[in-house]
């Protein structure tokens, strides 16, 4: 995976973080439906990113057999995806945007 895909994908996550749509995951996209597949199984299997139940039934939509750690590893290495990178770029794109939020709301309530 390139760059370039890899920053909108990682982009395109952030985004559902908070405001999830399932059908922008199944729908339409610049990024390629077995990286979509991919990362939506992954993230299902994390702690931090919520929409499990969602993101399984994506992943299993999509068509992408994916059916334990073993194939998922098979698949990241197949589109070269980084899942520790991914994890690392994402986490720290949602905690910026929760900073900026806080810090967003701190400055309306002190100009109120």
């Amino acid at each position: 995976m390139d760059e370039p895909a890899f920053q909108t994908l990682t982009q395109f996550c952030a985004d559902q973080f908070s405001t999830f749509d399932s059908d922008a995951w199944t729908g339409t996209s610049p990024i390629d439906r077995r990286a979509i597949a991919v990362t939506a199984k992954y993230l299902s299997m994390t702690s931090w990113y919520g929409h499990e139940d969602e993101l399984e039934r994506i992943a299993v939509g999509i068509n992408v057999p994916i059916l334990n750690v073993s194939q998922l590893h098979c698949e990241t290495q197949a589109i070269g995806l980084d899942l520790k990178t991914l994890s690392v770029k994402l986490r720290h794109k949602i905690a910026l945007r929760q900073r900026l939020s806080a810090w967003v709301s701190i400055a309306v309530c002190r100009t109120a």
